[in-house]
């Protein structure tokens, strides 16, 4: 048997912390809903360094901490252990239990060499470093029904899984854009499934305590989400049932993002992000029928005259005035591919950020002016930002 204060040099010979790979703190002496059932320890990436996240289940709630320190890893989980723990499974260069009797001595089994870990040192493994792992239990993911209790996608929500971790990547492409204590505003929020994985990111991978509020006309979808939000324990994140407009004008809002906003919501979504000078405004367009039923070109009758061709080409050309439009409002803005085209041809994002350089262009402005007069149109982009040009 091993006392408390040698234990830790002996899981120092056993264990290199530099090929953790994860610990789970399980079998409670006491049982009860202020105490954590288990605790999982995994690595994970924070701020592009490698980071110790330990995740407290208390009751229905996961609690997150965040330990950067490697040196520490060991003996906290020795401390953990002599709370309330009667055992420790941990997985690095090797595997072993610790057990811990009731007078605090322990004792380590199982030993064996890791086989089937990856010994190489993480900052070379080649292998893309998804943010969302398959395999890697993630509370609100599971309880949502993406993945069981073991942390395994489940088959039919493979494309939202990867739906989620495409969001995600485009996340980590403006997050410097961004400062610690963001606050940011979800459009019509909806089943907010990117909005639970925008907090998850922010806040529990990345760190940055952000706030974010969502916005939906349906009750009882912002009902919903704001019980799940509670039931995550994700405490900068609450919905509202009400119109954007009411929110405070005076309070800085860094971040706006619609997602599958129908035809002109997209627009005012849009023009309230400039409106509020958003550092960042993120926009999937849905259905779009206004230009369709405005639209008149000699030139192109031909194709115009085909319904399902007219459709696509306004679509096409609603976008590219927004994000026109933008730019002209001081935004780097760029049109990306939000999702594969096999799940949904809505695949557009309007991606723009604050061009801290910006200074205005008279000749793009007559460019968009002369695009309306060729085509016959008047966009509702046009009219909400035309005073910000």
């Amino acid at each position: 048997m091993l006392t408390k204060d040698n234990v830790l040099e002996k899981l120092k010979e056993l264990i290199n912390i530099d090929y953790f790979v994860k610990a789970v703190i399980s079998n409670p002496i006491k049982k009860g809903e202020d105490l954590p059932k288990k605790i999982d320890i995994k690595k994970i990436m924070l701020k592009n360094k490698p980071c110790f996240q330990f995740a407290y289940y208390i009751d229905k709630k996961v609690i997150h901490e965040n330990i950067e320190d490697d040196k520490v890893i060991l003996e906290k989980i020795i401390n953990l252990m002599t709370t309330n723990f009667k055992q420790c499974d941990i997985l690095a260069n090797n595997s072993l239990t610790l057990l811990m009797n009731k007078k605090e001595n322990f004792k380590i089994t199982g030993i064996k060499k890791a086989t089937n870990v990856d010994n190489a040192p993480k900052a070379h493994n080649k292998e893309k470093n998804y943010i969302l792992k398959d395999g890697e239990y993630v509370d609100w993911l599971f309880k949502l029904g993406v993945m069981d209790k073991n942390g395994i996608v489940v088959s039919h929500k493979q494309k939202k899984f990867r739906q989620i971790n495409k969001f995600l990547e485009m996340l980590k492409d403006v997050e410097e854009n961004l400062p610690k204590n963001a606050k940011i505003i979800d459009m019509g929020c909806s089943k907010s499934y990117l909005t639970f994985a925008m907090y998850h990111y922010f806040n529990i991978v990345k760190g940055k305590n952000v706030t974010i509020n969502g916005y939906d006309l349906k009750k009882d979808v912002v009902d919903n989400c704001n019980k799940l939000a509670k039931e995550f324990n994700f405490t900068n994140l609450q919905f509202f049932n009400e119109d954007i407009q009411n929110i405070d004008k005076d309070e800085k809002i860094n971040m706006i993002i619609s997602l599958h906003a129908c035809d002109t919501a997209t627009d005012y979504a849009i023009y309230f992000g400039v409106k509020l000078n958003c550092d960042v405004i993120l926009s999937v367009p849905c259905c779009q029928h206004e230009l369709f039923k405005q639209i008149k070109n000699e030139t192109l009758s031909s194709m115009l005259s085909y319904g399902i061709l007219k459709e696509r080409f306004s679509s096409l050309l609603t976008d590219s005035l927004r994000a026109d439009a933008l730019k002209l409002c001081g935004y780097k803005t760029n049109i990306i591919e939000f999702i594969d085209m096999e799940h949904t041809p809505k695949n557009i994002m309007i991606k723009a950020i604050k061009n801290k350089n910006f200074s205005k262009n008279n000749k793009n402005i007559e460019d968009f002016k002369n695009l309306m007069y060729n085509f016959n149109i008047e966009p509702t982009i046009y009219k909400l930002l035309k005073d910000y040009f």
